[in-house]
């Protein structure tokens, strides 16, 4: 049977006489058996940390590569991320997202460091003409 007001077939009501319960009324606002929510169904997923597992590697690998200083609190938010995924999972996806902000920011820094280090090197004119001291 589907949608509301049936039981489900193998379904029995723990609580004892589903729909018809003495002292309750059974036309309130949660239909003729008294249930708001119907049956237990099936469990939530478990909540994945697979985003702050590859959030925290990133952060490392850009702090350890690049000597960017802006790469550690993103190693601390996906640390963090990461031991809130089961206890709290919207605080674990905000760190998460933070520290995902902080390894973009860390390698925006490093291509724009690069940029201008190449940059001085191809505008600087070495002065190799003068045979003084040789």
């Amino acid at each position: 049977m589907s949608g509301y007001g049936g039981v489900p077939p193998g379904w029995h009501d723990p609580y004892g006489g589903y729909g018809g319960t003495p002292g309750w009324d059974d036309g309130g606002a949660y239909g003729p058996q008294g249930h708001p929510y119907g049956p237990p169904g099936v469990p939530h997923a478990p909540a994945n940390n697979g985003s702050a597992i590859a959030a925290l590697v990133c952060n490392c690998v850009v702090a350890l590569m690049c000597c960017n200083i802006v790469a550690i609190p993103g190693i601390v938010t996906g640390a963090l991320a990461l031991g809130r995924v089961q206890t709290d999972p919207a605080s674990a996806r905000r760190l998460t997202i933070w520290s995902w902000s902080l390894f973009a920011a860390s390698l925006l820094i490093g291509i724009i460091i690069a940029v201008v280090y190449f940059a001085i090197i191809l505008t600087h004119d070495p002065d190799y003409s003068s045979s003084s001291g040789v």
